[in-house]
Formats: structure tokens, sequence, C-alpha cells
């Protein structure tokens, strides 16, 4: 859900970041919570509790935003901003060309919440610590410490991860080299959480251990993303777009039925077809396309009606680089990129299914 944007930059809130909030909310409105408002109105306590959440995840966002006005300043685009369970994240179109750049938009991120932690203790001295406010402002001090120091743990996809992974990139000249090390070092940090987590909670029934073992197995999961893109990166490295291109069979005649369409599409395991008038490329037709039609209304309507046609098609030479149409089709955000040859003819479909059928075969 997006909630608005700032210096350009679109803010988006993951479902899963309410629940957060809510719960942060209620914690620090309770009597026994880090606030200590034993005393106080209830009114006052849940007004307190929402503003001091707030103050929290406006830091989160505060934070994110440092990393990608950053990474703009450097050159890189940045999609948006996205607040969910975990805190935030902030979205590129591409990677930092060199070690430096990615150590600079990673760790300013973790320097920001120290700063923010430094300047809400000021606050909290201004305020009085043994005031109400006082004690709101102290707690988001210590809160930005901590997630300043939480981030700089080297271990994907937290800042710590990504400014190491630039150490090791500028020291051996080799990023694949520093994807792997950075991992390795990530995983082991990630069982350690999980398995201090379950001991945790099974000596001490505590719900900080439940907590500890849930973040372990996300920072064990983001790497084992990390590694499972690297791997495919290395796969298609020396490779054209126009080898990883959907068969040839993979299209449709003009004249075929919406039902058809979503007939073949199921068959064959894909999303998108492309739709030919003879050797003609005249557009691609999608499953999101066929999603809101009846089974009335795909029987008796043809592809050309509901296809993407042909001008608005995305696309892309058949000999680009695997690895660049790849990233090309993910910053698109559609389902296919039309693959044209010298003359500028259409040759057929670059999918994400097509990418993922090549691997498979390559790894035979």
């Amino acid at each position: 859900m997006r909630i608005g944007s700032l210096f350009g930059i679109a803010i988006t809130v993951n479902v899963s970041w309410i629940f957060v909030f809510a719960l942060v909310a209620w914690g620090l409105s309770n009597p026994m919570g880090p606030l200590h408002l034993e005393g106080v109105a209830a009114a006052e306590r849940v007004g307190l509790g929402v503003f001091a959440a707030l103050l929290f995840f406006a830091s989160v966002l505060v934070h994110e935003l440092a990393h990608s006005l950053l990474a703009r300043r450097r050159g890189i685009a940045v999609k948006g901003i996205t607040l969910f369970i975990f805190g935030g994240v902030s979205q590129f179109e591409s990677e930092a060309e060199d070690a430096p750049g990615e150590a600079w938009i990673s760790g300013i991120g973790p320097l920001t919440s120290l700063a923010l932690g430094l300047a809400f203790y000021g606050a909290s001295l201004a305020a009085g610590y043994g005031t109400h406010i006082g004690a709101m402002f102290a707690y988001l001090g210590i809160a930005n410490v901590i997630l300043a120091i939480f981030n700089i743990l080297p271990a994907y996809p937290l800042d710590g991860g990504r400014v190491m992974h630039a150490l090791v990139w500028k020291f051996s000249g080799n990023k694949a080299l520093a994807t792997r090390v950075t991992v390795l070092v990530g995983r082991v940090l990630a069982a350690l959480m999980i398995a201090y987590g379950v001991v945790e909670s099974l000596a001490f029934g505590a719900f900080g251990g439940l907590w500890l073992t849930f973040v372990g197995w996300f920072l064990l999961q983001a790497g084992n993303a990390e590694q499972s893109g690297l791997a495919v990166k290395e796969a298609l490295q020396g490779h054209r777009a126009g080898e990883l291109a959907a068969p040839p069979e993979f299209r449709l005649p003009a004249d075929a039925s919406a039902a058809k369409a979503r007939g073949a599409m199921r068959a064959m395991g894909v999303r998108a077809l492309p739709v030919f008038v003879g050797d003609s490329f005249v557009g691609v037709v999608t499953a999101a396309a066929l999603a809101g039609l009846s089974d009335d209304e795909l029987n008796g309507t043809y592809v050309t009606a509901v296809m993407t046609r042909e001008p608005e098609v995305a696309r892309i030479a058949a000999g680009t680089p695997a690895n660049d149409a790849v990233a090309s089709l993910a910053q698109s955000g559609d389902d296919a990129l039309a693959l044209t040859g010298e003359g500028g003819s259409v040759l057929g479909l670059f999918t994400r299914e097509s990418v993922m059928r090549w691997l498979a075969g390559a790894s035979k």
C-alpha cells in the first residue's frame, strides 16, 4: 500500500508493517512497558505509545531515505522504499558499480540511525529524563542505537553484510568471491542466532528467543536468495538473451480465443505468449490480462482484444547479454520482453519462465 512519497521516492507499507506497528504501539502504551507509564490516564498512555511508535518508524524511514538519497546522488535510480515487518528496505534499479560506492550507500544507514539516537538522547535531556516525554525520547535514542548495531551485523540483507561485501570485493578484486564470503558468514551468524533463540525459548520460555529465531531464519533465507542470485548470474555469464528465448512453438495465432490462450499458458507453464499474424508479431497476451474474464467472455473474446499491442511491448535486442536482459525484465515489471533481431523484427519472447527453463536445461 503506497502512502506517499518523499524527495520523489515512493513510500510503500507492507501489510506486515501494520501488525508490527500495532504491536510496538501497544507495548509502549502498556503501563509496564519501557516508557514506565504507571499511574497515567489510559488516553494519555495510548497517545504516547502511538506517538512513540510513529517516531520510531519515522526513524526507520529516515534510515532508508539516507540509503536512497545517497544512491541517487551516485547515479543509481531508486524504485522506492518499503516498510515491512523487519523495518524497511530501499529498492534500487541497479547495483553500485564499485566497492567504495556500495560501502558508502550501505554504511550511511547505520550512521544515520546512530545520529538519530544521539539526537533523541539530547531531546531526552532537554525534556527531563524523569518526565514521560523525556523517557520516550530516551527510549527512541536507545532504539535507534540498537537499530544501528543490528544493521551492521555482517549478514545479507543487512547493511553490515553489504559493507562486508564491499570490503572483500575491494581487497580481493572479485565481486563473486565477496558474495560467497558474505553469504557464508551470514549463514553462520544466522545459525548461531537460531540456535541461541531456540535454547533461550526452551530454557526460559522467553518471547525474545522466538523473535531471535525468527530473525535468524529470515537472515538465513536472505543469504540463500543472494547465493541463488549469484549462481544464476554465473550460469548466464557469456550468454545472450536470444539463447534464452521462449521456444518458437510458444506462440498464438491472432484468431485464437482468450480461452485457448489461457489453456495454452496452463499447458506450457507460462504467463505470457506472443501473438502473430502469419510471421508478423502483433502483440503479447498475458495471464494478468485474462484473469478478469469469465468463462463466457474467454470463449467469446479473441486474444487481439485483450493483448498488449505491438507498439506498446517493451523490446530488447537478442544480442543483449543475458544478465542485462534479466535485469531489464525485472526493472520493467512486465511479464515478457520482445526479442528483436538485427532488422528490428521480433524473434520471440524473453520471459522469466524461458530463463528458468534454460537454466534447468543448462544444469543437466
